[in-house]
């Protein structure tokens, strides 16, 4: 999916995860009371925990260059 495709947008309120059987499922809740649950493999969850890894490394390496 791209980032321009079109879906709707939640606020993140909580989410909370746990193994079952050969997969992870991801409960989520959002500030507007809307919950739904994602389903994941670990090979989705690995490039899913790498693209926010680059994010968040991103975001620190521009705070540290404005300092």
């Amino acid at each position: 999916m791209a980032a321009n495709d079109k879906a709707t947008t939640y606020t993140l309120k909580q989410a909370l995860a746990a193994k079952v059987g050969d997969h992870v499922e991801i409960a989520v809740e959002a500030e507007d009371g809307t919950k739904f649950k994602i389903v994941a493999s670990a090979e989705q969850l690995d490039a899913l925990t790498g693209d926010l890894e680059s994010i968040l490394d991103e975001d620190d390496a521009k705070a540290e260059a404005a300092e």
